[in-house]
């Protein structure tokens, strides 16, 4: 009797076992069958959705969104149309096509800009109570917040603090002075006794150098110099290390990863903050070499009443932002120049012609070198990896796909540099010359390194002549050369990198560089 009993309650609890087990595998596959099959084909006015089987596509475009969005390309038949991928909170419709992107860009009635704006300045630690402040739009009774000096148009903070820095660096006298700022750093720090950083070995009177780490220094603290003088380096000696560290791990502070993961990313932030706290509650006579765009930016600041907290926040974001990209930009023009004996020979005849009577000519070299234009170009173009992004605020149609208010809209820019219809079977090649024999490319609705309508970069032309100036100097002091391996072999090009979100241009795979053999003329 006992035994039948343990058998039938042993059979009891496999079939119950098995009824749980087939019944959640069933309402999955029933679901994923409704969700992207039926449903699609019932809807196809809707834009087709990745399908997937945990939920959501979170982690996957945290860990390479370029393999998710090209695994969303083959799965829509390559045909460049509107897709979504869903992530926790939102749905991101993915738009890859030349025309539907200048439509993006066109439609700022459906589409805005501001709520990823807010959500960005939370990220970067701005307080509850400058958040509400900083979207309050001015009005007859707030005098001190419509300064004619200040905010003549009467523009909330936010707004505010975007054309301060437009007008900062758009072209004009308040650009020149900071470009200015750019090349005398440039000029002091690109010397042969200052490379001892960048140097793997001497030999006799040459130098094997890392070029990456040549740009990456030498590029952030031109520009950490052009914000705020000699004042951040008083304060913090190792700023410019802190703020590369920073910027190695943004895409932590820029997806808001929770911090007790131990994040890489909190021991620069704490030290960029340290510092910016101080030097914003510094009386502006200690803050005298400051840039235009600080100073008013911190003078708004005080008129809408933001706290110091937030006032180094909004710094640390200017100061990221304007290191976001020329050292990567720098080291992929640089290194492809020497990888291409006659592209070097070539460069270096145009920029020699931008040294009249010894000095720089920053206007002739950025109008005048059609081949370094080129290259530039093409590094932009190859290893550009900005995401532009956009909030449907109301239902909209983009490419004959209707989108719903409350999800987002993510244009990558490197699909859409990589797009074989718009650039030719060779798209995912370095060819320069691609530039040289259509100069009209880089008007091209596929070409969109620096974004476009409402973010359209202000510092395009600033970030060009600073890369340039690098190059110009470069060539001009010393006689450089690729390094070879032992054997005589050329080293292979360095991959970028996929393994991390990417904000802007591609940092080189992790652990690959380009070495230089270098002489002083």
């Amino acid at each position: 009797m006992l035994i039948q009993l343990v058998s039938s309650a042993l059979a009891w609890a496999c079939h119950t076992s098995l009824i749980f087990f087939v019944l959640p595998v069933s309402f999955l596959l029933v679901w994923r069958l409704w969700r992207f099959t039926v449903r699609p084909w019932l809807r196809p006015h809707e834009p087709k959705e990745i399908p997937y089987w945990i939920p959501c596509h979170t982690v996957d475009f945290l860990r390479s969104s370029d393999k998710l969005i090209e695994y969303g390309l083959k799965y829509t038949g390559n045909n460049h149309e509107v897709f979504g991928v869903q992530t926790v909170d939102r749905k991101l419709y993915i738009v890859t096509d030349p025309q539907d992107v200048s439509a993006v860009f066109r439609d700022t009635a459906s589409l805005g800009f501001d709520g990823y704006l807010n959500e960005l300045l939370i990220s970067f630690g701005f307080t509850k109570e400058a958040i509400k402040k900083i979207w309050h739009k001015p009005s007859d009774d707030d005098e001190k917040m419509i300064s004619e000096t200040i905010n003549p148009e009467r523009m909330n903070f936010i707004h505010l603090a975007e054309d301060i820095f437009k007008r900062q660096l758009l072209s004009g006298e308040k650009m020149d002075r900071i470009r200015d700022d750019i090349m005398s750093t440039l000029h002091q720090s690109i010397q042969w006794r200052q490379l001892d950083y960048c140097t793997r070995h001497s030999n006799g009177n040459g130098k094997q150098i890392s070029l990456y780490s040549l740009c990456r220094f030498t590029m952030v603290e031109a520009a950490t110099r052009s914000l705020f003088g000699s004042h951040l380096h008083n304060l913090d000696p190792d700023i410019v290390e802190n703020m590369l560290s920073f910027g190695d791990h943004a895409w932590q502070v820029i997806f808001r990863l929770p911090a007790f993961l131990n994040l890489d990313v909190t021991a620069p932030r704490k030290k960029l903050m340290d510092a910016l706290r101080v030097f914003v509650q510094l009386p502006e006579s200690e803050r005298s070499e400051q840039a235009w765009a600080i100073k008013n930016v911190l003078d708004a600041s005080d008129s809408f009443d933001i706290d110091f907290e937030s006032r180094a926040s909004v710094l640390l974001l200017m100061y990221w932002a304007a290191n976001a990209n020329e050292h990567n930009i720098a080291f992929w023009v640089i290194a492809h120049i020497l990888y291409d004996e006659n592209l070097l020979e070539l460069v270096k005849r145009e920029t020699e012609g931008a040294w009249p009577n010894g000095s720089l000519d920053i206007n002739y070299l950025s109008n005048n070198c059609p081949h370094l234009e080129a290259a530039f170009n093409e590094a932009l173009r190859c290893y550009g990896g900005a995401v532009i992004s956009r909030k449907v605020l109301r239902k909209t149609i983009i490419g004959n796909k209707e989108l719903q208010p409350g999800h987002a809209i993510i244009i990558p820019s490197r699909q859409l540099h990589m797009n074989e219809s718009a650039w030719g079977y060779d798209a995912r090649e370095f060819d320069h010359t691609r530039f040289l024999k259509n100069r009209s490319l880089d008007r091209h609705p596929a070409f969109r390194p620096f974004g476009g309508g409402v973010t359209y970069c202000p510092g395009r032309v600033l970030a060009k002549q600073q890369v340039y100036g690098m190059v110009a100097i470069l060539f001009r002091r010393f006689d450089m050369k690729l390094a070879m391996r032992g054997n005589g072999v050329k080293p292979q090009l360095p991959r970028l990198d996929d393994t991390t979100p990417r904000l802007g241009i591609a940092d080189p795979a992790k652990g690959m560089d380009v070495f230089v053999d270098m002489w002083e003329k």
